[in-house]
């Protein structure tokens, strides 16, 4: 196991949009509208990566059947999308969320985003099997 206290820090939010926006109008939104605004923002104020990851319910329906063979008392999310940041350390989510030009950048994210409904987490994300197919972080 690696030490946590030199890694970076894993900052995730969940995302539902707006129930008259369709999956694919707010993925396009994330990606067209807000991300060219948001991400000048994140790089000044040393957000390490940033990823979106999608989750459109034809894929988890899918899923869900098929897993829920194996597992059926699995519950399967339901949000349309999952950000993930690399953050150099905690202060990081505060800068940004401070920066005048995050502001712009969200400003129209009630339009789009079912707010009360974001789950927020942070903690650390350690690998143990790379896209080489090392394996890594066990003892030996």
């Amino acid at each position: 196991m690696t030490d946590s206290s030199s890694q970076p820090l894993k900052y995730t939010v969940t995302h539902y949009r707006q129930p008259e926006h369709t999956h694919e109008e707010f993925i396009n939104w994330i990606v067209e509208v807000h991300l060219p605004l948001a991400l000048p923002v994140l790089k000044k104020h040393g957000v390490l990566e940033y990823s979106l990851f999608e989750t459109p319910a034809a894929v988890n329906e899918a899923a869900k059947q098929e897993m829920g063979k194996f597992r059926p008392d699995w519950d399967f999310a339901d949000f349309d999308c999952f950000l993930e940041y690399t953050l150099p350390s905690v202060e990081t989510i505060k800068n940004v969320l401070s920066d005048p030009d995050w502001v712009v950048a969200v400003q129209d994210q009630d339009e789009w985003v079912d707010m009360g409904r974001a789950l927020v987490s942070l903690g650390y994300s350690t690998p143990y099997l790379l896209k080489t197919g090392e394996i890594v972080n066990l003892k030996k």
